[in-house]
């Protein structure tokens, strides 16, 4: 599968994240909101490198964000680790999962996979069947996006 738009979608979200490391003291809420992202981006992008393993070994795959969006989880991982690994968590998952998608053939883009997807809140915002290409086209120009913004805003002293 071509994975260039994602990978550039994670080149911007490393790029703005890396930025937050070198900017002067930021706000209480600035680092908690870039410290939670992280955590969530790596998390999310476990949670779809499973799925493409499922896709590789031609099994069902399903998404489910529950474990991304879990505050106990996401609070558990930014308490036991440094922003320096953060960052490395999200360079290592990314690049994971864009391996393995690099692995997937052509026509896994057109795979259905049954995605479920949770608020912060832990209520369940959607549950339906997608195809594996509109799932990763969301991320690469939505989900990765968003983010991006969110981390220039908290740069700016806006977040």
């Amino acid at each position: 599968m071509d994975t260039s738009e994602l990978d550039r979608a994670y080149q911007e979200l490393l790029t703005a994240a890396e930025s937050l490391g070198a900017a002067p003291a930021l706000s209480e809420a600035g680092r908690t909101a870039a410290d939670w992202l992280l955590v969530h981006v790596a998390l999310t992008d476990d949670m779809l490198a499973r799925a493409a393993g499922a896709l590789l070994a031609d099994r069902a795959a399903c998404v489910d964000n529950a474990a991304a969006m879990s505050r106990v989880v996401i609070a558990q991982t930014v308490a036991a680790t440094t922003y320096a690994e953060r960052l490395a968590l999200v360079r290592q998952s990314a690049e994971r999962l864009l391996g393995l998608l690099g692995e997937l053939p052509a026509a896994s883009a057109g795979a259905g996979v049954r995605v479920r997807l949770v608020d912060r809140a832990g209520r369940e915002v959607f549950d339906d069947e997608l195809c594996w290409a509109d799932v990763l086209l969301t991320r690469a120009r939505d989900h990765l996006p968003g983010h991006v913004r969110t981390l220039r805003a908290v740069a700016a002293g806006h977040g």
